[in-house]
């Protein structure tokens, strides 16, 4: 029998791209009905502020506790109480794990958008815009979620420093890191814009708001 031939990496960045489509779809829905209510509800403009003002007086701790909630527990909550998941034995390590990860990643996002605004102003213009969405997809994506994915695969691999040589092949470039990185670009695109549409203080609870509304979109399309 002829072993079946490993899927190209063209082939991962088609797959990787019709996996995005819906819940793509149903994410940028939601963004402009976020920007919609943010812009026509006094409600709404006053709810994120509150939050962005508790945000920077709790510092780089409020990051990471509110990603590490809206990126785990938030998601989790709901997946359990609406999708009626069944919840694993491994659950308490796992999610101490993940709060660890997104605490972190939600640390370094708040620490990018500081350096953007050094680098690029707090304008919400179009052309600051342009070069903030450019500098997070391009130069900040690619980094933090290489460093996502290869801490979960150390993790999945028992901490084993072998995992070292795993990061170097192609078949983790390819079958690992692609779909996740195409993911990002496919989706994630439209959010950053509104992101940074958002003056500077509400562009961290704007971000973690999307992050959640990302993952559960996920969670309800493996469902379907």
């Amino acid at each position: 029998m002829r072993a079946t031939p490993k899927p190209t990496a063209l082939h991962q960045v088609r797959t990787a791209v019709l996996a995005n489509m819906r819940p793509g779809l149903v994410l940028w829905s939601g963004l402009v009905l976020l920007l919609l209510a943010y812009l026509w509800s006094p409600a709404v403009q006053s709810g994120l502020t509150q939050w962005g003002m508790l945000k920077q007086a709790w510092g780089y701790p409020g990051s990471f506790v509110t990603y590490a909630a809206f990126a785990v527990l938030v998601p989790e909550l709901l997946a359990w109480a609406v999708l009626r998941q069944p919840v694993p034995r491994t659950i308490a390590r796992d999610m101490a794990f993940a709060i660890v990860v997104f605490g972190l990643i939600g640390i370094s996002v708040d620490v990018l958008y500081s350096v953007q605004v050094a680098l690029f102003g707090s304008g919400n213009d179009a052309a600051t815009i342009v070069k903030k969405m450019l500098f997070d997809q391009f130069v900040y994506s690619p980094v933090s979620n290489f460093v996502m994915v290869a801490v979960f695969l150390w993790k999945d691999e028992g901490f084993r420093t072998s995992t070292l040589r795993t990061l170097a092949s192609g078949d983790f470039w390819s079958r690992r890191y692609l779909p996740v990185i195409i993911a990002v670009w496919c989706v994630w695109g439209p959010g950053v814009l509104v992101i940074y549409f958002m003056p500077t203080a509400l562009q961290f609870p704007v971000a973690s708001l999307i992050l959640s509304f990302w993952i559960l979109i996920f969670k309800f399309m493996r469902q379907i």
